[in-house]
């Protein structure tokens, strides 16, 4: 799995943790200069009056949500990820990005809540991170076999899932951690460089908890801040479906390993590029938003392989790539809470553009390879979603 180095998109919200439903400020309302999300669909309270479709509307393929102040936390997200990679690519240490950059990523979680219950999110989400770069960078380390990599990511997605079903994290799902192991397990490592990747991406998570926190610097920010305490008494949240957190973290594991097998199978070198396809779809309780996510994420990729290999085509020098993924940072946040296929436009270039921080790649295999994994993922999980809608359908409760 030596390969080169991507990124994954965000994802749909869900009900972070803490926050029980209608315990949020009104959608609106002004709290840290940005407005919080419309009440997002949380894919795992037990609702027994719903009727789930099975299949997406073609208008739900298409709609594109509110703009919603979205700049301000594309910005943070960006500040956290772009300039620990600036400060490596200026002191020399291009291979260590991958682990900055997913201590970084900790900025993208609990976005639309207050700064202090957003950053006990980021500080959750962060240390699962922090803790998938350093199993990742041990994999590499002690040349695990192809076999117990993918075992291992496989229970990192099982495990991911379910912490963030019962935490209620917004960006929900195990992207991210599938992605940061996967990554790093294909990141050439030694021993020495298990305590390296410990250490840059707890310091990347650190300057993302501070960027978060820098509204305090202002007047505004202080008093928005302090605006929590009349929130009221918060209501009661509705109970978590055990049996579908469980259903949710066996289709991951499932997922992930069987794309990451036929990736093995096809001669693909970038086989958790399958994987983090095959989980992204695994969130929400309906199947038919999980099929649009789904749609989503191949569609976006075989349009965003094309932008990938007009970026590459440039041959930028580091700076440059790394400015041009501050860019492309940006505009992946402004668009991942509205459509995630657009949101594939941005992160593609970036995946694919990474690996060229260090030397030069093959454009048309990474293209090749790129659009080919994704495709096996999403077809595997499509399938799994499609055989397990009727398990995953909560029914109507009786005289409903």
């Amino acid at each position: 799995m030596r390969c080169q180095l991507r990124q994954a998109g965000g994802c749909s919200p869900i009900l972070p943790p803490g926050v029980p439903w209608g315990t949020a400020p009104r959608h609106g309302a002004r709290f840290d200069g940005e407005r919080d999300a419309p009440p997002p669909e949380d894919p795992v309270t037990a609702r027994p009056d719903d009727a789930p479709p099975l299949l997406p509307r073609l208008g739900d393929l298409v709609r594109v949500g509110p703009h919603d102040r979205a700049h301000l936390p594309a910005a943070r997200v960006a500040t956290a990820v772009v300039v620990p990679m600036a400060v490596l690519a200026l002191t020399g240490h291009l291979s260590w990005v991958p682990y900055a950059v997913f201590g970084g990523f900790a900025a993208a979680f609990g976005r639309g809540l207050p700064r202090g219950r957003r950053a006990g999110v980021q500080l959750e989400a962060g240390t699962l991170l922090v803790a998938c770069v350093v199993l990742g960078t041990t994999l590499s380390a002690l040349d695990a076999p192809l076999l117990v990599t993918t075992l291992v990511i496989g229970g990192v997605a099982a495990v991911a899932s379910a912490v963030a079903d019962l935490r209620r994290w917004s960006p929900p799902g195990p992207l991210f951690p599938v992605f940061a192991t996967g990554v790093c397990s294909a990141v050439p490592a030694v021993p020495a460089t298990i305590g390296a990747s410990a250490v840059v991406a707890a310091a990347a998570l650190a300057l993302a908890l501070l960027v978060g926190a820098a509204g305090l610097l202002l007047p505004a920010g202080r008093r928005a801040h302090a605006a929590q305490e009349s929130w009221g008494r918060p209501r009661p949240s509705r109970p978590v479906d055990g049996r579908l957190v469980a259903l949710h973290a066996a289709i991951c594991l499932v997922a992930a390993v069987t794309a990451a097998g036929l990736s093995s199978a096809a001669g693909l070198e970038h086989p958790y590029w399958a994987m983090v396809s095959a989980v992204v779809p695994v969130v929400g309780r309906h199947t038919s938003t999980q099929l649009v996510r789904a749609v989503h994420r191949l569609v976006g990729t075989l349009l965003g392989v094309v932008l990938a290999a007009g970026l590459l085509a440039l041959d930028l020098p580091s700076l440059g790539l790394v400015a041009a993924f501050g860019v492309l940072q940006f505009g992946a946040e402004l668009a991942v809470m509205r459509h995630y296929g657009l949101t594939l436009l941005f992160i593609t270039p970036m995946a694919l553009g990474m690996g060229a921080l260090t030397g030069p790649v093959d454009v048309g295999a990474l293209v090749v390879d790129r659009a080919a994994d994704t495709a096996i993922g999403v077809g595997v999980v499509v399938v799994l979603l499609l055989l397990t809608h009727r398990l995953r359908t909560v029914p109507r409760a009786a005289g409903a």
